[in-house]
C-alpha cells in the first residue's frame, strides 16, 4: 500500500514538472517571437508594425521628363533586391522592399514631395539611420487619403521643428548613409535616400519611437503619390499595363515646379538636359 503511494505521488511530480516544462516552452518562444519582431522592425528602419503590411509589386514605372534628368529608382518598392543585385533578408517583409532607394551623393537636397508637416525626426541604428517623417492631408496631394513620408539614412538631422510646415519642392534635408555602414555596404556604406510611404485614414497618429501608427495605416508604392484621380491604394491593382507609366513632376534646378501647378514633386531635384 504504501508503494503506490510513493508512486502515486511520483507520478504527480511528473505531470507538475511536464506541465511546468511546456509552459516554460512556450514562455520562451512568446518572448523570442517577440524580440525577433522588435528586431526586425527596427533594423528594417522602416515603419513595420500596426499597418497593414501589404509588399507587393504595383508595376507602376516613373516616366520621367525628356527635357531633364532626375534621380532614378535604384531598388524599386517590392523589389526583392538591393541596388546592387544582392538578394534582401527573407525575415523583412518577406525579403520584398517596403519603399524606394534613390542612389544620391550625400549632401545632395531633399525635398518635400508634397507640401505638409514635419512630424518626427531622429536617429536609428543599422538599416534606418537619421530619418524625418512628414504628414501630408488629403488636399496637399490631391490623393482620397492621408499620406505619411518618412525620408531615411540623412546625413544629419534637420534643422526643423516638430510641427513646421513644409511647401511642396522645399529642401528638408540632406541625403546621406547613415545606417548604412558596417551591414551588408560595409565599412564605407550606401549613399541614397530611402522613401517610405504610408496611407492613413485620419490625420489624428501616434508616434513610438521611429514610427507612426495611424489608424488603417498602409504602405503602398512611393510612385502611386504621382497617379492622378487615383481612388483607392486597391485601384492600383486594377489599372491597365498601357497605364502603369506613371510621369513624374519634378522641380528644376531653378526652383519651379514642372508641371506648373502640381500639387506633388519628384524628392530630389532634377537637372536640365544640355
Amino acid at each position: 500500500m504504501e508503494e503506490r503511494k510513493v508512486c502515486v505521488r511520483k507520478y504527480f511530480r511528473m505531470i507538475v514538472m511536464v506541465f511546468a516544462l511546456a509552459a516554460l516552452l512556450t514562455a520562451t518562444a512568446e518572448s523570442q517571437g517577440k524580440k525577433g519582431f522588435m528586431k526586425q522592425s527596427e533594423e528594417e528602419g522602416e515603419s513595420a508594425g500596426t499597418e497593414r503590411v501589404s509588399i507587393r509589386p504595383s508595376g507602376l514605372v516613373p516616366l520621367f521628363p525628356s527635357d531633364a534628368t532626375c534621380p532614378e529608382v535604384a531598388s524599386p518598392f517590392a523589389s526583392s533586391r538591393r541596388y546592387d543585385g544582392s538578394y534582401r533578408p527573407s525575415f523583412r517583409y518577406g525579403g520584398l522592399h517596403g519603399g524606394m532607394d534613390l542612389s544620391l551623393d550625400e549632401g545632395t537636397p531633399l525635398i518635400a514631395l508634397a507640401s505638409g508637416k514635419i512630424i518626427g525626426m531622429g536617429i536609428g541604428g543599422q538599416a534606418l539611420g537619421i530619418y524625418l517623417w512628414l504628414q501630408h492631408a488629403p488636399e496637399d496631394t490631391g490623393l482620397p487619403f492621408w499620406v505619411y513620408s518618412k525620408y531615411q539614412h540623412l546625413l544629419e538631422l534637420p534643422k526643423h521643428e516638430i510641427g513646421d510646415k513644409v511647401q511642396a519642392g522645399q529642401v528638408i534635408a540632406l541625403s546621406g548613409k547613415t545606417g548604412t555602414t558596417g551591414g551588408h555596404y560595409g565599412e564605407s556604406g550606401y549613399p541614397h535616400l530611402h522613401l517610405t510611404t504610408l496611407a492613413g485614414r485620419s490625420g489624428q497618429y501616434e508616434r513610438r519611437g521611429s514610427k507612426i501608427i495611424v489608424e488603417g495605416l498602409r504602405n503602398f508604392d512611393p510612385i502611386a503619390i504621382y497617379l492622378s484621380g487615383l481612388k483607392d491604394l486597391d485601384e492600383i491593382e486594377h489599372i491597365p499595363e498601357e497605364k502603369k507609366r506613371v510621369a513624374i513632376p519634378y522641380l528644376s534646378e531653378k526652383g519651379s515646379i514642372h508641371p506648373a501647378g502640381s500639387k506633388v514633386v519628384w524628392p530630389a531635384r532634377c537637372k536640365p538636359k544640355q
